[in-house]
């Protein structure tokens, strides 16, 4: 509902409570030859009072430390799938995989940016990356090895753990979320805590114990980032 949807853009507004103005770094793919992010990222960024700017694959150790250092936060954004083997699994079923370079790109970056314990938000590809960075596993598609399940690629309810940051940044325990996956966590990653759920137990938030900001969400709350220029 239209609660629900305000809540999506208090959680991009949280980068402004905790920096000020911060410089927020977008991770993306390269897809032929052209680097690629979805806009809406930029303008929820950009909405919340912080200054977006889009990141391209590099493989530059020396580059990668100098963008950790520049930017104030980083958004790993959504995406394809994960190459299973990244995870110690064969590949199942037909996948729409992200390029190598991506995933080796955000691992180098995002190690960087823990030891500056800078803020981190993964959305949906960036939830299932943040949990493999950890060591955890993914499901390679939800309908085929949890029949029971819901379908996430529409909109539906999580409930989420009143402890958890998330609760404290939305104020809510219960949202509905506008979702588009077919991927979800399976095995939860090393010093990660499950901080929502959808109602057949689907993880849709997670978040690093002990580290000063560090959230996944599987869904998208920069697609309604026109909610925000309209309070």
């Amino acid at each position: 509902g239209a609660r629900g949807r305000v809540n999506y853009v208090i959680l991009f507004n949280s980068f402004n409570i905790i920096m000020n103005k911060p410089i927020i770094g977008i991770t993306g793919d390269i897809i032929n030859d052209v680097c690629s992010i979805k806009i809406f990222y930029a303008n929820s960024i950009e909405k919340a009072g912080a200054c977006p700017i889009f990141l391209p694959p590099l493989s530059s150790k020396n580059l990668i430390k100098i963008i950790a250092r520049a930017i104030d936060a980083l958004l790993i954004s959504g995406g394809g799938d994960i190459p299973p083997g990244f995870y110690g699994e064969k590949q199942i079923t037909k996948l729409n995989l992200i390029s190598d370079k991506r995933f080796y790109f955000e691992k180098k970056l995002l190690k960087e940016i823990m030891t500056l314990k800078k803020p981190v938000l993964g959305i949906c590809y960036g939830m299932q990356f943040l949990n493999v960075f950890q060591g955890g596993t993914l499901y390679q598609d939800l309908a085929m090895q949890l029949p029971d399940s819901i379908n996430h690629k529409s909109e539906h309810k999580i409930k989420i753990y009143n402890k958890s940051k998330l609760y404290y940044i939305l104020n809510n325990d219960n949202i509905r979320v506008n979702s588009s996956h077919h991927q979800g966590l399976n095995k939860i990653g090393k010093g990660l805590m499950v901080s929502a759920y959808s109602q057949d137990n689907v993880i849709e938030a997670i978040e690093l114990k002990g580290y000063p900001y560090c959230l996944g969400v599987q869904w998208h709350p920069e697609r309604f980032s026109s909610i925000y220029s309209k309070k």
